[in-house]
């Protein structure tokens, strides 16, 4: 064979090769073209079937945890209500009821101490409105605003007859000599503001179950001087009977402000030197 032929065979078996490879490339490409279609089709499907199931379960639970009479008016709900020994228990309660989440048969007893070493009980503070807020005399945040606002409150309202009370959220700094002063600073008339303390446990568990507020104390590196201790700043009206009938965010202004003055007026008598003084006016 001369050189021009075998020279001829070799470029013929080169393009072959080629045309060879060229087909197990495209075909390589259709495979994982492929593959590829059918695992985004596999997961769009598996996310359709998630959605569905997520819809289904949610529907369900609200099935569960709903129930509605037949005027379409009353709905109720599963809620967790705190409870002394610290368990939750599951009570169906109506919209209104989830609404206002305060014990219609008020606040639980208490015995905490005041600025002069006295005790003072729920029974101490029944037969009269009184507003209570939580706060403690080292707080850098917050507290200095709330109890400005109470003792607004005392000034403005001091021809109606209702109590206030500052429950300190740190007992074991707050001691009663420790409020006392506070409260002096404040210009607190002690007749009326009521400050206490006693024991932790007591004081979180008041403030959780009967005031359906959060407090809690940092116990890591979020705890910063003046900040140890996450609280309300609520101030709850609570109306003669020991019930809660209202809460108003201190820092929220005049406006919030305004309509806890006008509720108190609604709920609390004037006191009886201001009747004798209206009486001999006529």
């Amino acid at each position: 064979m001369t050189n021009t032929n075998i020279n001829t065979a070799n470029s013929e078996n080169q393009t072959a090769n080629s045309k060879s490879s060229n087909s197990i490339l495209w075909i390589g490409s259709i495979v994982w073209v492929l593959c590829l279609a059918g695992i985004i089709f596999g997961w769009y499907q598996w996310r359709l079937n998630y959605l569905a199931r997520s819809e289904s379960r949610d529907s369900n639970t609200a099935t569960e945890n709903q129930t509605q009479d037949n005027d379409g008016r009353s709905v109720k709900t599963i809620k967790l209500v705190p409870q002394k020994d610290g368990s939750f228990l599951p009570v169906e309660v109506t919209k209104d009821q989830d609404e206002n989440p305060w014990d219609p048969a008020g606040i639980e007893d208490f015995s905490f101490t005041d600025t002069e070493g006295q005790t003072v009980t729920k029974a101490d503070l029944l037969g009269k409105p009184f507003i209570i807020s939580f706060i403690f005399t080292f707080c850098r945040g917050p507290c200095p605003k709330v109890s400005m606002e109470m003792r607004e409150l005392q000034d403005r309202l001091k021809d109606y007859d209702f109590n206030l009370v500052s429950l300190t959220v740190d007992p074991e700094r707050d001691t009663a000599d420790v409020l006392k002063t506070y409260g002096k600073e404040l210009k607190a008339d002690f007749s009326r503001w009521k400050f206490l303390t006693g024991k932790q446990s007591e004081i979180y568990g008041l403030i959780h179950r009967s005031f359906a507020m959060p407090v809690q104390e940092e116990v890591d590196r979020d705890r910063k001087p003046g900040f140890e201790i996450i609280h309300s700043t609520n101030i709850m009206l609570v109306d003669k009977t020991g019930r809660v009938i209202g809460k108003f965010d201190a820092q929220k202004g005049e406006e919030v402000m305004a309509k806890l003055r006008k509720q108190i007026k609604q709920v609390a008598a004037l006191r009886s030197d201001q009747k004798t003084t209206e009486e001999g006016v006529r």
